[in-house]
């Protein structure tokens, strides 16, 4: 069955995780730090990187304090605490370890195998994971769709609300009206709004291939022959 439990915060899940977890550790001759905060954010490699967990050292906060994230996109409670373990291996050793011999004996003792840069729970402890997910209940958190390729329509569930207005090309083209003259130059958008489109020398005014206008045009170019 699964557990009853209910956080209203994602820190408050893996914070109640890390703490059901520290019997397993003090079984293998490890004791927590207490000083740790939990976020289910990017790590520093950012949304496109593959980097699923991080943890920085106390040394680097100012009220030195563990701080380990988790990537966003991860919600399956297992697996979340199969991330966790992993960096919660980081507290317990100097900020220079990395993933060397150090971490390697802490890891394969709390039940972690594989590569160590990116090592998995074994059989064992994947299992007992599955049980702490049972009893610690629902994460407050859920699937964040994130879409890797450009976007094509503002406002997506892919991408943040936020998101800036994506630059278009620098220059954009311009046409000499006259079928058969081939005249072209390029300018900016901006240009052609502020002032006006340029002119071929022999027939005028030319056409210019204009942005949306949800999208930003860099003003600080000036017009080139093509």
């Amino acid at each position: 069955m699964k557990g009853s439990n209910v956080h209203d915060t994602r820190e408050a899940w893996l914070r109640e995780g890390t703490n059901l977890l520290r019997p397993h550790f003090r079984s293998c001759g490890y004791e927590l730090p207490e000083n740790i905060r939990f976020a289910i954010a990017f790590p520093s490699t950012g949304r496109k990187g593959k980097r699923v967990g991080e943890c920085w050292h106390s040394s680097t906060s100012d009220d030195s304090t563990y701080e380990i994230f988790i990537r966003a996109d991860l919600w399956e409670p297992d697996k979340v605490l199969a991330v966790l373990i992993k960096e919660l291996v980081h507290t317990l050793l100097p900020p220079d370890a990395g993933h060397g011999q150090l971490f390697k004996t802490a890891a394969m003792r709390i039940g972690l195998e594989g590569p160590m840069r990116d090592a998995k729970p074994g059989p064992m402890l994947k299992e007992n994971l599955q049980k702490l997910a049972d009893k610690l209940g629902p994460l407050p958190h859920a699937h964040l769709n994130i879409d890797l390729q450009p976007m094509t329509t503002r406002g997506s569930v892919a991408s943040p609300i936020d998101l800036p207005k994506k630059q278009a090309t620098r220059y954009r083209k311009a046409e000499c009206t006259e079928k058969d003259c081939g005249f072209t130059v390029r300018v900016a958008a901006a240009h052609v709004k502020n002032i006006g489109p340029p002119h071929c020398p022999v027939h005028g005014a030319m056409t210019v291939d204009m942005p949306s206008d949800d999208i930003e045009e860099d003003e600080d170019v000036t017009a080139e022959a093509a």
